[in-house]
């Protein structure tokens, strides 16, 4: 069983390039299985991959390289006992660690049958800058411990940004494959055969967020969940670094924020009687009551 982890901050684009790749693997005739761990109490990225038509195990309420680390290894076992997938692909937290993660996986009891393929970074360009001044040294260690690095949404920075990211990449991790992409898509023989490098050990150091969650009451005209977006990512209602989540906006739509970007996204009338109304927001000092207040 091949084993893929996808690892990157919060919003970074990690649950696009499991869709993508899933979809890729699946019309290749490959058997995919995906483990989502959401930082959080309800699960919002296991919706939305289920969303494309693939089965989702979770480990939610905690992070995979943190409080779930000991039930790991016998997850990825159980999935592979009972599934036998040509696949595993593995979404971490957008806080997780993960070499971490690369442990549980090497601890599992039938690890000798499991292929380790090369560890992905997902790197956001529009905000890059910003969160390696806020959580420097954990958002050093994601991309020092990747074999790929994805600078992903360089359709919404200039060029010549993206080069001084890329730059700062290089210095950061010497070894990784570099690519940029615009909403995660990047073929599979462009990175699948990279070889993993043998990097010093890293010292992993822990970020501590709040999320808040809840289940939204209030009905939102199009127009109405834009401003409330824009004035989120503005920093109205504290630093919100990520949210995400479904409202009723003329029908049913998906939210998602990541830094100063959002984006929404209608469902169509088969995807609506199956969703569920709730959101989460992850950053720090958030106005935790004006949110709910907001939504609920």
């Amino acid at each position: 069983m091949e084993v893929i982890v996808v690892s990157g901050f919060l919003g970074a684009g990690k649950t696009t390039f499991i869709l993508e790749y899933a979809k890729e693997q699946g019309e290749r005739g490959k058997k995919i299985a995906i483990l989502v761990n959401e930082f959080g109490d309800l699960s919002i990225d296991g919706d939305v991959i289920r969303r494309g038509g693939l089965e989702v195990i979770e480990l939610p309420s905690g992070c995979i390289c943190c409080s779930l680390r000991a039930s790991l290894p016998e997850t990825i076992d159980t999935i592979y006992e009972q599934f036998k997938p040509d696949v595993l692909l593995i979404e971490p937290s957008g806080i997780a660690t993960p070499e971490n993660v690369i442990s549980g996986v090497k601890n599992s009891r039938h690890a000798e049958k499991y292929r380790i393929m090369p560890l992905i970074c997902i790197v956001d360009a529009s905000s890059f800058n910003e969160l390696i001044d806020d959580f420097g040294r954990f958002y050093r260690e994601q991309i020092e411990t990747a074999d790929v690095i994805l600078i992903n949404k360089v359709d919404i920075v200039k060029d010549e940004e993206v080069d001084k990211i890329e730059s700062q990449i290089k210095k950061i991790n010497p070894y990784a494959m570099i690519l940029r992409t615009v909403y995660s898509k990047i073929a599979a023989e462009d990175w699948v055969e990279h070889k993993r490098a043998e990097k010093k050990e890293v010292d992993v150091s822990e970020i501590f967020l709040d999320y808040i969650s809840l289940i939204p009451k209030r009905k939102f005209s199009r127009e109405k969940l834009e401003k409330v977006l824009e004035e989120i990512a503005e920093g109205k209602y504290g630093k919100v670094i990520r949210a995400k989540g479904f409202v009723e906006c003329d029908g049913i739509c998906i939210f998602q924020l990541s830094g100063k970007n959002y984006e929404i996204a209608k469902l169509d009338s088969k995807e609506e009687e199956e969703a569920e109304l709730k959101a989460v927001f992850i950053g720090k000092e958030m106005l935790a009551e004006k949110l709910r207040e907001l939504f609920e």
